[in-house]
């Protein structure tokens, strides 16, 4: 089971799962509250929690406007 940290603006989850990362941001992007504020991309790393700065090859980065679509929270 794969333990991800993900990051998105000022949401910050720890999530062990065994689906994928894409999947993974999916679930996580529910955890979502009215404080938190979203960045353009989430990032996904086993290391820790990754942002712009901090990402490198091994860290995956999804764009958050195409989870928020495929979960519904846009059109």
């Amino acid at each position: 089971m794969a333990k991800y940290y993900i990051k998105c603006g000022t949401l910050e989850i720890i999530f062990s799962t065994r689906k994928n990362e894409h999947n993974a941001c999916r679930t996580a992007i529910h955890e979502c509250n009215a404080n938190d504020e979203l960045d353009e991309y989430m990032y996904i790393d086993q290391r820790g929690y990754r942002d712009a700065f901090t990402a490198d090859q091994t860290t995956s980065v999804v764009i958050t406007e195409n989870i928020l679509r495929k979960e519904g929270y846009i059109t």
